[in-house]
């Protein structure tokens, strides 16, 4: 008989003020049993600015000014290592284009060092919300991220100086005197859908971190990851098969659907998907044939009526498939079907508080009970 799964279970770290709330939230997570935390890297929000007006979301009603309010992780971080013991604690995810790779090694090094090499580094192309807006360009970014990748390593590699010379990077005699732990540098993990970012994940990457609501495509693009890896010399099973689990759950299945459907919100973070995506459901993506959200969508640009007529026409049902619903063991049947198709590592991202901020507070005992649900399941999978 083969050994039982060993699915280990992550949540999104808190990213607003106030501070303390933020840190009890990690010690929280830490206390539930969960293996890591991951803090996002932000600087806007999806939701138009336009739209945030207490008669349409709730939380502008309850006082939140803007959708735009993210803590920097990396101090965040820093912060989370000191108030825990041995919960791992990643961001998930940056890019390299509002930071070097050279900064982004050192952090990733001294946020490993205080953790106590507990420090997941997560690393994706860009999101074009969080560059255009600030007059950064983003061309060729999967070439970006696979040169930045590799000088990373390369600098986490050695404290001797290294020359690198690439198309979007160039270092001369520049090194990091700073060495990794005696275990090695922190695992770096990869955020990427198409072909060829799987590609530069197989051959980079120590895990990988997509989000995904249907387990037959998950295996498709984990194959692509498996290939890559050992096409680049590499074991096929070198990279760890993520999952970013987006869910709403509630006590009942009809109430984790009416929380989704009476969000405005969520129609927001259902633009974020592919043109694929949305073909699935017999429908062309509001932004375009082609569009895939993450790369083209960016809020700031929209008023109030263009914002709100985009996300009128985005269809109910791939609102519904952009996230994980239902009730908890709704929740552990689904993310279920993606452990038998070969994730080993699974974010769940409670978004039930952005659906209906009512539920926040009873979504984060159903969060549990799914944890457990999960737990028991992989432990008596054969």
């Amino acid at each position: 008989m083969s050994e039982p799964v060993r699915l280990e279970l992550s949540a999104m770290g808190a990213v607003r003020p106030p501070a303390e709330a933020a840190l009890a939230a990690a010690t929280r997570r830490e206390a539930q049993g969960f293996d890591a935390i991951w803090w996002a890297d932000h600087l806007l929000h999806w939701f138009p600015l336009s739209i945030w007006t207490p008669d349409l979301v709730p939380q502008a009603a309850a006082g939140q000014r803007s959708p735009h309010v993210w803590f920097d992780p990396v101090p965040v971080v820093a912060a989370a290592a000191g108030v825990t013991t041995d919960i791992r604690l990643g961001i998930g995810v940056t890019d390299l284009v509002r930071r070097h790779p050279v900064s982004v090694a050192q952090s990733a090094l001294t946020l490993d060092h205080l953790s106590g090499g507990r420090f997941m580094l997560g690393v994706g192309a860009g999101e074009v919300l969080n560059l255009a807006p600030y007059g950064m360009t983003n061309e060729r970014p999967l070439g970006r991220l696979d040169e930045g990748l590799d000088l990373m390593r390369r600098l986490m590699a050695s404290p001797d100086p290294i020359d690198f010379d690439g198309d979007h990077f160039q270092v001369r005699d520049g090194c990091l005197g700073l060495e990794p732990l005696p275990s090695g540098p922190p695992p770096i993990w990869v955020a990427a859908h198409r072909p060829r970012g799987l590609a530069v994940t197989g051959r980079r990457a120590d895990g990988w971190l997509p989000l995904a609501t249907d387990p037959a495509e998950y295996a498709r693009m984990l194959a692509a990851v498996r290939s890559a890896a050992a096409g680049a010399g590499r074991d096929e099973d070198a990279v760890t098969p993520g999952l970013y689990a987006r869910i709403v759950v509630a006590e009942t299945r009809e109430a984790a659907l009416a929380a989704i459907d009476g969000s405005l919100l969520m129609r927001f973070i259902a633009l974020t998907r592919s043109a694929e995506a949305f073909a699935a459901h017999g429908a062309e993506h509001p932004l375009g044939a082609g569009a895939f959200g993450l790369t083209s969508f960016l809020p700031t640009t929209y008023g109030r009526a263009e914002a709100l007529a985009l996300a009128e026409a985005v269809p109910a049902d791939v609102v519904r498939d952009t996230v994980i619903h239902g009730t908890p063991d709704d929740i552990a049947a689904t993310v279920g079907r993606f452990v038998d198709e070969g994730a080993r590592h699974v974010q769940l991202t409670n978004m039930t508080p952005l659906a209906d901020p009512r539920l926040a507070a009873a979504s984060e005992a159903l969060l549990a009970d799914a944890v457990s649900a999960l737990r028991a399941g992989t432990a008596a999978a054969p």
